[in-house]
This record gives C-alpha cells, sequence and structure tokens, in this order.
C-alpha cells in the first residue's frame, strides 16, 4: 500500500536506458526495422523527390510588386 502511494506521488523509476545511460525503448527488433526501413520503402520520405523542392514557374516568387 505504501508503495503505491509513494508511487503515485513520486513517480516511478523509469526502465527506458540500456546498459551505456542511453535512452533506449524495447519495441522489439521488428518494429525498429521497419522504423529504420521507412525511408527507403515509402516514397513520401524521398525528400530528394519532395513536391516542395519544385517551384511553378508561373508563379512569383514574391507577392510584392
Amino acid at each position: 500500500m505504501l508503495k503505491a502511494i509513494l508511487g503515485f506521488l513520486f513517480g516511478t523509476d523509469t526502465n527506458i536506458f540500456n546498459k551505456n545511460g542511453r535512452v533506449e525503448h524495447d519495441l522489439g527488433k521488428k518494429k525498429w526495422e521497419d522504423w529504420n526501413n521507412r525511408l527507403k520503402k515509402n516514397p513520401n520520405y524521398d525528400f530528394k523527390k519532395h513536391k516542395g523542392l519544385e517551384r511553378d514557374k508561373k508563379t512569383p516568387t514574391s507577392t510584392r510588386a
């Protein structure tokens, strides 16, 4: 009971640090591989082909006269 009250008031110990002291969430190997491969699989993440880099030649860059 006391442990539950202390946990509520002061929080609980985090278990997100690896042995080197860096933050590492335990989400499983498959989920991390999917996260790292998202750039290769999805063309929406490809910054080289991003539509924001292409400007419409007809639209001026400034609206001031």
